[in-house]
Parts: C-alpha cells; sequence; structure tokens
C-alpha cells in the first residue's frame, strides 16, 4: 500500500514553532496584510509563514513564524496581520479561523482547524525582499466539514500503556480504534468520517497497490520514532526521512454504503485496523518530493500510531494530551512498539 503524498507530508512536524534568526548582513522584510474571512467571523485567526513546499494544505509542517488576529480586533474592523522581522526568502503563507476555541498552539494535536473552521483554498507563494515590505491578504474561503480524527485504541493488550506488534509477516495484527474528542473538540460528534480515496479527481476510487480493494480515509500508519543511534535497514545513505507502516480499515461495514460512491461517506464510531507487514522509507528530495522506498525488515522500536483524514486533519498517539496530569487523557499516551518476532525481550538490532 503506497500512502498518499498528504498521509506522508503529515508525518513531519506539526504546527507550532517560532521565529527564526536573521541571516549575517541581511536586512529583515515586512509582509502584512488583511485576513479576510466570512461575513461576520468569530473567532481568532492564526496566520502562518513556512517554508516553500511546506505546511498545509499538502500536510502539517513547522512554521518559520505566526501570528494572530484576536477576535476582539476583527470585530473592531481591524482584520490586518504583521510579520515586521522577517529573513528575507520565499515562503508560503496559510492561516485559519478557529471559530470554535479549540485550537491550542501549544498542544501538538489541537494546533489545527477543526469542525466549522475556515481556511484558505490554497497557500500562497510569496517573496519577502531584503529590507522591503510586501502586502498579501489572506482569504479564508474553505469550510472545515469535519474536525480532527481523534481517537483511542481500546481492546485487549491496551491496559499496560504499551501495544506491541510482531514484524513478522505470518502474524495479523488488528487494533480497534474509537473515535473520542476527549472532550476537547468542538462542532460535532467525534466520528471516523469514512470515504474512498480519489487523489487524482477522476471519480474513480483509488487502488494503488493494485490488489482490487479500493482505498479509504481516514489513513492510518505506524511512524517510526528512532531512539539515538538507532538506523533504517536498507538505507545506507543515511538519507531516510520517515519510516512508517501502513494500516488497512477493515471495509466490510462500509460497502453499502459507499457502494464504490467517491462522493458519498459513511461515519462510524470506531474502525478496526490491519497492520500491513512492510516498512516504507519517506526520503524528501531538494525540491521537496518524496521518494518512497519498500525496507527489506521492519525497523524494531518505538513507533506513533496517526490518523489523517480526507480534508488533512490530523490526529497521532501518544500525544502531548497524554503527559497531562488526567485520567481522561491517559489513553493519549499509549505507546506502540514493533518487536522482533512476536517477542518484546527479543532486543533491537538496530544500532
Amino acid at each position: 500500500m503506497n500512502p498518499s503524498r498528504l498521509a506522508l507530508s503529515a508525518c513531519l512536524l506539526v504546527l507550532g514553532g517560532c521565529p527564526q534568526e536573521g541571516g549575517p548582513g541581511l536586512q529583515a522584510g515586512r509582509l502584512e496584510g488583511q485576513v479576510q474571512g466570512p461575513g461576520a467571523p468569530r473567532g481568532d485567526a492564526y496566520v502562518f509563514l513556512f517554508a516553500p513546499g511546506e505546511g498545509p494544505p499538502g500536510g502539517p509542517a513547522e512554521p518559520r513564524y505566526v501570528t494572530a488576529v484576536p477576535e476582539m480586533r476583527w470585530a473592531s474592523g481591524d482584520p490586518r496581520y504583521q510579520f515586521a522581522e522577517v529573513v528575507p526568502g520565499p515562503y508560503r503563507l496559510w492561516g485559519f479561523l478557529d471559530t470554535n476555541g479549540d485550537a491550542d498552539l501549544s498542544v501538538d494535536v489541537l494546533a489545527q482547524p477543526g469542525a466549522g473552521d475556515w481556511t484558505p483554498e490554497a497557500a500562497v507563494e510569496l517573496e519577502v525582499p531584503v529590507a522591503g515590505r510586501v502586502e498579501q491578504d489572506l482569504a479564508l474561503t474553505r469550510r472545515m466539514r469535519h474536525g480532527p480524527p481523534a481517537f483511542r485504541v481500546t481492546g485487549e493488550g491496551t491496559d499496560g500503556g504499551v501495544v506491541t506488534v510482531p514484524d513478522s509477516v505470518l502474524s495479523l495484527t488488528s487494533l480497534t480504534v474509537e473515535a473520542d474528542g476527549l472532550g476537547l473538540l468542538r462542532g460535532e460528534e467525534a466520528r471516523f468520517f469514512v470515504r474512498l480515496r480519489d487523489a487524482d479527481g477522476d471519480g474513480t476510487a483509488d487502488d494503488l497497490n493494485g490488489d482490487g480493494l479500493p482505498e479509504l480515509f481516514p489513513q492510518f500508519f505506524l511512524r517510526f520514532v528512532p531512539r539515538p543511534g538507532q538506523t533504517v535497514p536498507g538505507a545506507s545513505d543515511g538519507g531516510v526521512d520517515q519510516v512508517i507502516v501502513p494500516l488497512l480499515i477493515n471495509p466490510v461495514p462500509f460497502v453499502t454504503v459507499l457502494q464504490g460512491d467517491v462522493t458519498r461517506e459513511a461515519s462510524a464510531a470506531s474502525v478496526q485496523l490491519f497492520v500491513v507487514p512492510q516498512a516504507q522509507a519517506v526520503s524528501v528530495e531538494a525540491d521537496g518530493g518524496q521518494v518512497l522506498m519498500p525496507l527489506p525488515a521492519i525497523p524494531v522500536g518505538e513507533y506513533q500510531l496517526w490518523a489523517l483524514s480526507a480534508e488533512g486533519a490530523f490526529w497521532y498517539v501518544p500525544n502531548v494530551l497524554g503527559s497531562q496530569n488526567s485520567e481522561s487523557l491517559r489513553s493519549q499516551a499509549l505507546r506502540f512498539q514493533i518487536v522482533r518476532g512476536g517477542s518484546p525481550d527479543a532486543g533491537n538490532p538496530i544500532r
């Protein structure tokens, strides 16, 4: 299974960051403009500057600069944003209007738009000149239908805080994930919104691996989190940025509703996932393109479980919420380990 470019981009760093330092001998530039939203906007608007080719709508990434237009100032008739000290160079401008007040830039999985929030139709590519000023408005015209695919993993093996998955191709590992907004997401009931994947927009469901089964959103995958000194088997050049292990949604409960129609959508409180025992290395080229490389072995070690919706919203476990001293958020601290031959004591041969 080849996950979409969107899913692979979501493996990168989530929103959150700070201004970068200016380069020697370069006079900072200035970027400002108006945030244009719906008729009577409610909520705070966040504006981000990313490196070229990074960030939404292609996937979350770490912004170089962040600013905001508070609701109070916007309501008073002043929707202007401003980046006063910007290192000259090319950037991607993007932002969103948080209508429900559930965005939190200090929490990894909450630093994104949710149900009912407004985003641009596309990011804006621009250039900030040396000691110059750029005027660029940002129009928020696309409304998010659904929020992030927040979830918790249920069932046998989750009570101990660590889920182990054998790396053997002879083992069939399944996980059950339940939609759970944790009382933090607003705007709709927490559900998974399942639909057929149609990345090229040709009206036909995608079947990237040619197995005769259409692929579904949300997409789920395990993302390798290497410990210091760990390397990836089969990646001798060291140029691998990410390693993922795909998971497949059990499609049986959704066949009747979707009926092969890419415009249809089914909602579910939970989904069953099957681990595909094939790791893939994801390398980012100089031009921002990505290369997938099947690995001869699945790296043993720690992983995150990611979910990505058709709108590009994401969630993963473990996340920052799991570190809070709250019983209701304990599910967000669940860890995932891939072990050699199904034995947690087999050791980690990746050095």
